[in-house]
């Protein structure tokens, strides 16, 4: 199976508002995007199903992907959030803490709401989004561990342990550290997930961008060819 791991960022009402392509999708695209793949067969599930799916545990479609937001803007909670609940997807947003709540990111508050119905997964994108290439990985890991502790108490619960790499940037070292820790781990990578090959510790993600469903499934099937996943 062929598991993409789609990224988004911020989601805006016009194309006004975009300064550059790969922050910003407006809600039209969006929807058009995600329709337009379970249209096709393919469907949403979260990073719970796929770690379950790894262990042997439970099933999924051969079509199975997942949708992201890095960062913890509001549009999340502004467009994303309503249209997951309309049409009851599941989606994950990765939060930077120390942004949360401070202007054009969403707050804790409405970090609860989402969590509480059940079809937004919230997980760590750092405390402070910075080059964690660079970092000690026992630096990294009390950085990731103080996220997401920091998440677990705001959100009253106890959450998978995922994280995604700012900007992408990881050393080899800080990612075995993390992996011996339990922590499943996000690259920016442009590859696909491979069910035969499958790592939770360095999942692959792929931008959507403005591509139609049609063209991002091409892009699926290239890279699978391509990098092998």
């Amino acid at each position: 199976l062929l598991i993409p791991i789609i990224i988004y960022h911020d989601i805006v009402e016009s194309k006004d508002e975009i300064k550059f392509d790969y922050m910003q999708t407006t809600f039209e695209t969006f929807k058009e995007q995600i329709n337009g793949l379970i249209n096709y067969g393919y469907k949403p599930i979260t990073y719970k199903d796929l770690i379950e799916y790894s262990k042997g545990e439970k099933s999924i479609n051969k079509k199975s992907f997942i949708i992201t937001f890095d960062d913890g803007y509001d549009g999340v909670y502004n467009y994303a959030y309503p249209f997951a609940v309309e049409n009851n997807i599941p989606i994950t947003s990765f939060l930077i803490n120390y942004d949360v709540g401070t202007e054009g990111y969403y707050t804790w508050d409405e970090a609860r709401e989402m969590d509480k119905s059940g079809l937004v997964s919230i997980y760590s994108h750092s405390m402070k989004h910075d080059n964690y290439d660079k970092y000690k990985p026992e630096d990294l890991l009390e950085d990731v561990n103080t996220s997401i502790s920091q998440i677990e108490e705001e959100l009253g619960h106890s959450i998978e342990k995922v994280f995604t790499y700012p900007c992408g940037l990881y050393s080899e070292e800080g990612r075995k550290l993390l992996e011996e820790n339990g922590i499943v781990q996000n690259f920016t990578d442009s590859k696909i997930n491979q069910s035969n090959k499958l790592n939770l510790y360095g999942l692959h993600r792929m931008y959507a961008l403005e591509d139609p469903a049609w063209k991002i499934i091409l892009k699926i099937e290239y890279r699978h060819f391509r990098y092998g996943g």
